[in-house]
């Protein structure tokens, strides 16, 4: 702006040098002269007045008297030949915004429980909808702080809230235990709030990733998922067994009855360390043990 008032000096000292000029025929001379060169010097001014520079990675939302105008600047230097023309630099990389540990997103899901969830996601602001936010949320902060809590965190929250708002962790642990399924409802969440998250603000901001790893419950529904997982280990330690037994007893059936000789025979050739005074010989009274081998 300092640029452009120079240049309009100088434009008016040019006007005036011509008036002089016609004026004064002593020094009419000198008058044309110097009237030219402050015009050519006031142009320069007010060209260079119109040069706007954008850093790099972010776009340049243009503002002239309080008010958003025109197109968005890339990144690099523009001759606007404007020069009373600001721009204003809003970050265009990709920003992550997490909610982990204490600091998770409190939701509530289904049966009026209240849990906690690790929420990270990543997104950025699409480059031609930088003019419209910055006449949303512009203020005396930071632009892109602003933006993050008015826009996608205010989304976040009500779409995890929608897409975990009918979910049963114990409901869905019992249907995976009993059905032995490995696919929990829980694994569809992510790409869930992802997808609505795309839909109700994919038109100014691009969301690139969600990630829900984990959800924090409070103690009584965390004792009853332990409780459950046991019961299903110990469902299956047991179902196991009865296969061994199963498969054992059907061993013996293929051996049939043995003989006495077989059944000598075998312990014989048995590399089973016995107890002293075990013997391999129906009806032995001595206390010596006879091992096979």
């Amino acid at each position: 702006m300092g640029w452009f008032i120079l240049a309009v000096i100088l434009w008016l000292a040019a006007i005036i040098a011509v008036a002089a000029g016609a004026i004064d025929k002593d020094y009419r001379a000198g008058w044309w002269v110097a009237a030219p060169i402050a015009f050519v010097v006031g142009f320069a001014l007010f060209a260079l007045g119109g040069l706007k520079s954008v850093p790099v990675k972010n776009i340049g939302v243009p503002q002239a008297f309080g008010a958003v105008t025109g197109s968005v600047y890339d990144p690099g230097v523009h001759e606007t030949w404007t020069p009373w023309l600001h721009l204003t630099d809003v970050d265009e990389t990709v920003q992550t915004t997490t909610f982990e540990g204490n600091g998770c997103l409190t939701i509530r899901i289904g049966g009026q429980q209240t849990a906690c969830a690790d929420v990270t996601i990543q997104w950025q602001i699409w480059p031609g909808a930088a003019d419209s936010l910055f006449s949303d949320y512009a203020n005396q902060g930071n632009l892109m702080s602003t933006i993050t809590d008015a826009v996608v965190v205010r989304e976040l929250k009500q779409v995890v809230n929608q897409v975990l708002g009918d979910y049963n962790p114990i409901t869905d642990v019992q249907n995976v235990t009993s059905t032995n399924s490995a696919t929990s409802q829980f694994s569809a969440f992510g790409p869930a709030i992802l997808a609505d998250m795309r839909a109700d603000i994919g038109s100014r901001i691009r969301v690139l990733t969600v990630l829900l790893p984990y959800v924090h419950y409070d103690s009584s529904v965390e004792a009853k998922l332990n409780a459950i997982q046991q019961s299903f280990a110990n469902y299956a330690i047991a179902a196991e067994n009865v296969k061994v037994n199963q498969e054992q007893a059907l061993a013996y059936q293929k051996l049939g009855t043995p003989s006495i000789d077989a059944l000598i025979s075998q312990c014989l050739n048995s590399d089973i360390t016995r107890p002293v005074g075990f013997q391999c010989f129906p009806g032995a009274s001595s206390g010596i043990a006879l091992s096979g081998k």
